[in-house]
Parts: structure tokens; C-alpha cells; sequence
């Protein structure tokens, strides 16, 4: 029998992410399914000791991920080595390297479907991706191969997914297409069908707050028109 955990790529060692994870794990809302970390044990138990938690840490070997059963009260973790003298301080890039060796890790066992999904802590994109990519979205699109990829903020009953993404305000509307349009459309539908067993409805929204413009080019009327109503691909 397998057991597929969910990842998470503890990200930045000295943001905030440590400690909601110790008010996680010390709550009565915790989900049985299996949870798995990547990053410093080392550094992650000091700032647990340092906030005042007492939360059991086990380290895991990656040959271990899909054959264990991981206790999901406790913190599972898969140990990478990062060398620190402060346990809280700036965040910087030395981080980089240790954050970039987490997300190669999580990403050779996402690839031979030993997770569920993945999920990372707070990411600087300053430090970490210093201007090579938009965002994480297009780093893990890279990172995977992929030839289509969407930020999709979900919900059961309703769903937001933005066409461009991390692009400053003055650039979206050059970066904005029928194509891209479209091409989320179907990705998303997939999407839906594929691992939620749903059809979808879409809206697609204005990129102007009132859908209007005083220049002779409207994107609402030239690019987004032609599919502002609902949608219901057949």
C-alpha cells in the first residue's frame, strides 16, 4: 500500500512560516493525512525551542516517502543541511542554495508521483529568483517542463485564475491575448475534470475597472469581448 504525503518546502528559514506551523501542529485542527517537510531539522527545532513549542520532529529518508506511514501529529521531515549562526535573522540570499536544493528534492519525488502535491513557505523572490523568473509559478514551470501552467486561487464553489501573473501593472496589457485566453480556459477545464470529477462554468473579467478606455485600442473590446460570457466549453 502506498502512502502519498503532501509536501511543503519550508522556503525562506527565517520567515514567519516556522511558527505557523508550530501553532499547526500544537491546535486541534490538525488533518490525518500525512504531511512531509523539506529543510533544516536542525535549524526548524532551535526556532521551536526558541518560541517555547514542544512538537515531536522525524526525519525521513527520501527512500522511505510513499512506503512509511507518517504520523501526522507529529513533524515529518526529510533533513537539508543549512548552515546558520542566528536562528532568526534578515532574510538575504544566502538562503538560496539551501532553498534551491529543497526544491530540487521535492521536485525529483513529485516527478515519480511519490506525493500528493507541493506546496512551499514564503519565497523571496528578490533573493531566490533575483529577476530570472516572474514568480514561483514560472520557476516550478521550469523547473517541471511544462509547456502551460496556471495560478489558480481555489475554492469549491468559486475559483479565480489571473491570464498574466507577477508582471508589473504597465506591462499586462501588452502581455494579454485571445491565445492566452483561450489556452487557460482549456487548461483549467482539464484541470477540473481531470482530478475534481467537475465541469466548470467561466466568467471572463474586465481588465478596466469599468470595462472602458479613452484610447483608441480597448482590450476589452479587441482581446476579452469575445469571451465575457459565461463559457461552457462542449
Amino acid at each position: 500500500m502506498k502512502y502519498k504525503p503532501l509536501l511543503i518546502v519550508l522556503g525562506e528559514p527565517y520567515s514567519t512560516f516556522p511558527e505557523i506551523i508550530f501553532k499547526y501542529f500544537n491546535s486541534n485542527k490538525k488533518s490525518k493525512k500525512p504531511i512531509l517537510f523539506i529543510g533544516s531539522s536542525v535549524l526548524l527545532k532551535k526556532q521551536m525551542l526558541k518560541l517555547n513549542y514542544s512538537i515531536k520532529i522525524n526525519k525521513i529518508n527520501i527512500s522511505e516517502v510513499g512506503k512509511k506511514i507518517l504520523n501526522y501529529k507529529d513533524i515529518n521531515i526529510i533533513d537539508v543541511d543549512f548552515k546558520f549562526k542566528k536562528i532568526f535573522d534578515k532574510i538575504s540570499a544566502n538562503s538560496s542554495t539551501y532553498i534551491k536544493k529543497c526544491f530540487d528534492i521535492s521536485l525529483n519525488l513529485l516527478m515519480r508521483n511519490k506525493c500528493l502535491a507541493l506546496i512551499n513557505g514564503p519565497i523571496s523572490k528578490k533573493h531566490f529568483l533575483k529577476k530570472k523568473y516572474l514568480g514561483i509559478t514560472e520557476y516550478l514551470t521550469s523547473k517541471t517542463n511544462s509547456n502551460n501552467s496556471a495560478m489558480l486561487i481555489y475554492n469549491p464553489n468559486f475559483s479565480v485564475s489571473p491570464i498574466t501573473t507577477h508582471l508589473p501593472v504597465n506591462k499586462i496589457s501588452k502581455n494579454l491575448t485571445k491565445k492566452k485566453i483561450v489556452n487557460r480556459i482549456l487548461l483549467l477545464q482539464d484541470f477540473y475534470i481531470k482530478f475534481l470529477n467537475k465541469k466548470p462554468k467561466f466568467a471572463i473579467l474586465g481588465l478596466n475597472p469599468h470595462c472602458e478606455t479613452i484610447n483608441k485600442f480597448s482590450e476589452e473590446d479587441k482581446i476579452i469581448k469575445p469571451y465575457y460570457l459565461v463559457i461552457v466549453l462542449t
